[in-house]
């Protein structure tokens, strides 16, 4: 039966993270394995475009008891038996670029980094800092549970209330409810604006004015786009949804996005090194294998328009790394956060996404892609058990294999023990 619950949950996963992520449509991804080579003859210079990753294997985490009792129920033998599942797992892909992080209660259970930054040759550490993409959306969806609670906003309210100026019939039907859960009816702006060259210039000239006149333009763009179907009718993942959401949260909060999330969440986790795209703070490189290299926002001018905090905005936009985003998971399966209560609206959505999560049964998870980073994150309440894997790696077409086969053997473990 256990074997059973494991197969049925790994296809629920897989299934459910097809839904998700930030889409970035700017070229045709093909995914590659990379060349695994330990030679330092052999080392590329990232200046000249291609490379090749290397499998580096930090070295293990402190290995000291915490200074707080473990609130793990597993032994350290159990422990150890996961964390070496997890080396063997991450060996058999030599392309991993990025850092892992499987924690049960309070014990960081495994933490290591693979691969290279793309900066000066330099390897991917445990603190190093990655864009997160569209896990930001949990964020997000909090926020607005959180103006919920405190009566600035009912999740019934439909969305021509706080966009009074723009006068299409169709935003008098799209409730918060809808954008929260992806049923919208919107199409995304994301592509509509990377596959119209006319609009990525326009983009570009609106962010060049101001973040404001970025953000204007992308709320002109979702508008003016109109809907493909029915609101409430149709799941269809948008990026368009939580952008709205991040304008509405700005206008009942008086604060910007940055401040809400930093005041309410990244402060009350001790989430340090947390941050937003452009802040200065991404001291990693993005992979992109449509071109074969370590890219940034600055190497090409089509990229200028999602390299900038206002494009990606509450759909994208938040920097960290896995320490960080595991505080936050930590708070996500305690009550700290969410009230039982609270639990229940965010599951009751017969479409499986809401409040910025996919969710199955106990187990809330998310992926997150940008032009040159993936991300997944998966957080069980109900065994406190968390994963965070963040690469610098485009479109990584194995991640989500990946994520299963390391989180599997935890949850599994914490499971057995009740």
């Amino acid at each position: 039966m256990k074997k059973l619950v494991s197969v049925i949950l790994a296809c629920t996963l897989l299934i459910m993270a097809a839904f998700t992520g930030c889409s970035m449509p700017f070229a045709d991804f093909i995914v590659k394995n990379g060349k695994a080579d330990s030679s330092e003859n052999e080392k590329e210079d990232l200046t000249d475009g291609e490379v090749f990753f290397q499998f580096t294997e930090n070295p293990e985490i402190d290995s000291d008891e915490p200074e707080q009792p473990s609130t793990s129920p597993l032994s350290q033998e159990k422990m150890k038996e996961i964390a070496k599942n997890a080396d063997e797992v991450i060996s058999q892909y030599p392309d991993f670029s990025g850092t892992v992080l499987l924690s049960s209660g309070n014990r960081i259970i495994y933490e290591k980094s693979y691969g290279k930054t793309g900066v000066k040759n330099g390897e991917n550490e445990n603190d190093t800092l990655y864009q997160i993409g569209s896990v930001t959306k949990q964020f997000t969806g909090t926020a607005i549970m959180q103006l919920a609670k405190e009566g600035k906003l009912s999740t019934s309210d439909t969305i021509d209330k706080y966009f009074p100026d723009y006068d299409y019939d169709f935003i008098k039907n799209i409730t918060i409810a809808h954008l929260l859960e992806m049923s919208s009816g919107m199409g995304d702006y994301m592509a509509i604006i990377e596959n119209d060259e006319e609009k990525v210039k326009a983009y570009v000239k609106a962010a060049n004015k101001s973040d404001e006149a970025a953000k204007k333009y992308i709320v002109d763009t979702i508008f003016e786009g109109g809907v493909f179907a029915e609101p409430g009718k149709v799941y269809e993942y948008s990026n368009s949804a939580y952008y709205l959401l991040g304008i509405i949260i700005e206008q009942l909060s008086g604060m910007s996005y940055r401040d809400y999330l930093q005041t309410n969440f990244f402060d009350k986790a001790g989430m340090n090194n947390t941050y937003f795209v452009g802040d200065g703070k991404d001291c990693c490189t993005g992979y992109s294998y449509a071109e074969e290299k370590y890219v940034s926002d600055k190497d090409t001018k089509e990229l200028t328009a999602e390299g900038g905090y206002a494009y990606l905005f509450s759909a994208g936009s938040v920097v960290s790394n896995v320490e960080d985003v595991n505080k936050w998971l930590s708070l996500v399966t305690t009550d700290e956060i969410f009230t039982p209560q609270d639990r229940k609206t965010i599951e009751k959505s017969l479409l499986f996404y809401n409040y910025g999560w996919n969710t199955s049964d106990d187990l809330w998870h998310h992926s997150g892609r940008t032009y040159a980073y993936s991300s997944q994150v998966y957080a069980d309440y109900k065994t406190d058990t968390k994963l965070v894997v963040l690469t610098n790696l485009a479109f990584y077409g194995e991640l989500n294999e990946i994520s299963i086969k390391l989180y599997l053997p935890l949850v599994n473990a914490v499971k057995q023990t009740k």
